[in-house]
């Protein structure tokens, strides 16, 4: 059985927030840089800042190709946030349940 998409909010101002300049993987300044989420836009990821980071379109690919791990995306967020790995998913998983679950 299939969830049902959730209703989403694209909260423009949060992810012009998030394009910060410069990859948060690697450090670069770019032109390129994109909002990546965690748990996808598809899976019904939260457009919230402990789901998302800024990066470079090679990064962001890398990301894509399963080259980087979930934990060090959480880790990378975490720190920005000035919270833990695990704090940064419970509460995107959190924000992902409550779209669900409507």
């Amino acid at each position: 059985m299939r969830l049902p998409k959730p209703k989403r909010t694209k909260d423009k101002a949060l992810l012009k927030e998030l394009r910060l300049g410069y990859c948060e993987l690697c450090g670069r300044s770019a032109d390129d840089i994109g909002v990546h989420h965690i748990i996808t836009r598809n899976s019904g990821g939260p457009d919230a800042r402990c789901n998302c980071l800024a990066l470079c379109i090679a990064c962001h690919n890398t990301a894509h190709a399963g080259n980087v791990t979930k934990e060090q995306l959480w880790a990378i967020v975490a720190r920005r946030e000035g919270v833990t790995p695990e704090e940064a998913e419970s509460e995107a998983r959190e924000l992902t349940r409550r779209a669900h679950s409507g």
